[in-house]
């Protein structure tokens, strides 16, 4: 049983470096619509095609010593971090669920977020496939798990937007410019369809102190004034995350401290 439970746990973790170096496509392509599936990766420097084996997961990096092998331009140490922490995604979901429909949703849902987290850092955009995308399969997938009903998904689904499309217009008409994104909205009726209505609003809760937060630290050192635009999907995106293993415990945790 241990030589068992071994391979799958590094098959879980591999295929996870795998699908990491999958993710580092659709995180580069997909807010520019470009196709993820073709052309094949290539330098953005020299624009020469990496072959399968300069494209290997964290290890070609190391290999590489971080440069390109045709222009020693460097690479971007992010591709790496995304293939390691989606390997460190996979593995999490496998011990905290083993091969369960829990397993499979945590892996899909956590995707999802861990993309978008990165998506919105980098462009500012939330893109429709997985926000929209991602809404769809939670109705779905509502219809099969035990701790939330297909009701409570569309009513958290329902407040969530209501919440977020009465930020947006107050901001508006109030502050005359656009207070959230609709990537910000369309994501959050993902949160509230996967969530459900209480966790849903906690989530946005933490995700608003922890945009303070780093608002704060970015005016202090940076000297970045109001005019600086947060990437508030990265915060839903990262507290989502968070949640999908930890919600349970978040929420007697704080309903211990209003209490």
């Amino acid at each position: 049983m241990e030589i068992i439970h071994s391979f799958e746990v590094i098959t879980v973790i591999l295929v996870g470096l795998i699908m990491g170096s999958f993710y580092n496509v659709i995180i580069f392509r997909l807010p520019r619509e470009i196709s993820i599936v073709f052309p094949r990766s290539k330098c953005p420097y020299c624009k020469h095609i990496i072959p399968w084996y300069y494209n290997i997961p964290v290890l070609s990096f190391i290999i590489l010593g971080g440069k390109c092998h045709y222009c020693g331009k460097p690479i971007s140490v992010r591709y790496p971090i995304v293939e390691s922490l989606t390997a460190l995604l996979f593995y999490f979901s496998f011990i905290k669920f083993g091969l369960t429909m829990a397993f499979a949703a945590a892996i899909v849902f956590g995707s999802i977020f861990f993309i978008l987290f990165w998506t919105d850092i980098d462009t500012r955009i939330l893109p429709d496939e997985l926000t929209i995308g991602g809404s769809v399969l939670a109705i779905i997938y509502s219809f099969f798990r035990p701790d939330l009903s297909c009701k409570l998904a569309l009513i958290g689904a329902l407040i969530g937007f209501l919440i977020f499309i009465g930020s947006y217009l107050f901001f508006l008409k109030v502050k005359k410019k656009e207070g959230l994104g609709w990537g910000d909205i369309k994501l959050i009726i993902l949160i509230g369809a996967l969530f459900g209505p209480y966790k849903m609003l906690l989530i946005i809760i933490l995700s608003s102190l922890l945009g303070i937060l780093i608002w704060g630290i970015i005016a202090m050192i940076f000297k970045k004034g109001r005019e600086y635009e947060l990437p508030f999907g990265s915060f839903l995106g990262l507290v989502s995350l968070i949640f999908l293993f930890y919600g349970d415990k978040i929420i007697v945790a704080y309903n211990n401290l209003l209490l």
